[in-house]
C-alpha cells in the first residue's frame, strides 16, 4: 500500500506478526547502521584512492581490512543483536499502531463535544482509556513477536474499539439529524390541526394527511432518538467488557491457558459479536430512516 498524502499506511495487528516483514526491517536497519555504512564507504574510497595514487598493497590491505569491518558489524547487528532489534521494531509499531488508534477515538470525541453529544464523548474518552490500559499491560506480555495469547487479545481490542468508534460516529450522525428537527414546532402544529379538525369548514381530508406525515415524523424522531442512546449504550458495553478482560488477565500468570469457556478473551469476543450483529441491524434501519432529515424540512 503507496502512502497516502505523504503519510505512512496505517497499520494492522498483521503487521506486528509478519516475521518476513521484521526480518526485512531488521535487516535494513543493520545495513543502514553507521558501523555497517562508514568501514564500507571508507573502503571504497580507500580502493580509488589505491587506483589514483597507486598505493599498492598498502591500500588494498587497508581497503579490505575496512570492508570486513563493515561486514563483521553487519554480521554482528543481524544475528548478534537480532532479537533486540526486532523487540525494538514490534515496539515501535505497537507505538504507532496505538497512537493511530487513539487518534481515531480522539476525532469521535471532538465530533461529539462539537456537536453538544456529551454523553458520547466522554464515552469515546472512557473507551480510549480502557484500551490503553488493556493493550499497555498486553504489550508488557509481548516478545519480539507476538505469543498467540497476546495476539488474539489485541485483535479482539482492536475489533472493540473499531466497534465503539463506529457506534459513537453513527450515535453522532444521527444526533445532528435530530438537531434539524423541531420537535416543539411539529407537536404545537399537531395540536393546531387537531383542533382544525372539529371547525365544520376544516378541510379534513388535508388535516388528517398532514396530522400523518407528522405523526410519522414523531415516531421516527423517537425512534432515532432510542437507537442513538442504544448506539452509546453498546459501546459502554465494549468498554465494561475490555475493563473486565484486563481485570481478569491481570491476575492471571499465564494467558495461553484458555481451555475454559468463561474466560476473559471468549467473553469479549461475546461482547464483541453482538455489537457488530447489532451494528448490522441498526445500519439496515438507518437506511430507512436516512431521509429523516429531508422530509423535516
Amino acid at each position: 500500500m503507496s502512502p497516502e498524502n505523504g503519510r505512512p499506511p496505517r497499520l494492522s495487528l498483521q503487521d506486528l506478526t509478519d516475521e518476513e516483514a521484521i526480518f526485512q526491517a531488521v535487516r535494513n536497519q543493520c545495513i543502514q547502521s553507521p558501523f555497517t555504512i562508514l568501514p564500507l564507504a571508507l573502503a571504497a574510497g580507500m580502493l580509488l584512492l589505491t587506483g589514483a595514487f597507486s598505493w599498492g598493497f598498502f591500500g588494498v590491505f587497508a581497503a579490505v581490512v575496512l570492508g570486513v569491518v563493515g561486514v563483521a558489524a553487519f554480521v554482528f547487528n543481524l544475528w548478534i543483536r537480532g532479537e533486540t532489534l526486532a523487540r525494538r521494531h514490534v515496539k515501535g509499531l505497537m507505538e504507532r499502531m496505538k497512537n493511530e488508534r487513539q487518534a481515531a477515538l480522539s476525532d469521535v470525541e471532538n465530533m461529539c463535544a462539537s456537536i453538544g453529544l456529551g454523553e458520547a464523548a466522554k464515552e469515546a474518552r472512557e473507551l480510549g482509556e480502557a484500551i490503553a490500559l488493556y493493550t499497555g499491560f498486553l504489550e508488557t506480555r509481548a516478545g519480539a513477536t507476538l505469543g498467540d495469547a497476546v495476539g488474539q487479545r489485541l485483535e479482539l481490542v482492536e475489533s472493540a474499539r473499531a466497534a465503539g468508534v463506529a457506534h459513537l460516529r453513527r450515535a453522532a450522525e444521527i444526533h445532528m439529524a435530530l438537531r434539524g428537527i423541531d420537535m416543539a414546532q411539529l407537536r404545537a402544529e399537531v395540536t393546531e390541526w387537531e383542533a382544525a379538525l372539529h371547525s365544520p369548514s376544516a378541510h379534513r381530508s388535508v388535516l388528517e394527511s398532514k396530522l400523518f406525515a407528522h405523526a410519522q415524523q414523531i415516531e421516527r424522531y423517537g425512534k432515532l432518538s432510542g437507537v442513538r442512546d442504544e448506539l452509546i449504550a453498546r459501546s459502554n458495553e465494549l468498554e465494561a467488557a475490555i475493563k473486565n478482560a484486563y481485570l481478569s488477565d491481570a491476575g492471571r500468570s499465564d494467558l495461553t491457558r484458555d481451555g475454559e469457556i468463561d474466560n476473559p478473551a471468549h467473553r469479549l469476543s461475546r461482547v464483541i459479536s453482538a455489537a457488530e450483529v447489532a451494528e448490522a441491524e441498526l445500519r439496515e434501519f438507518l437506511h430507512e430512516t436516512s431521509s429523516l432529515s429531508h422530509e423535516s424540512t
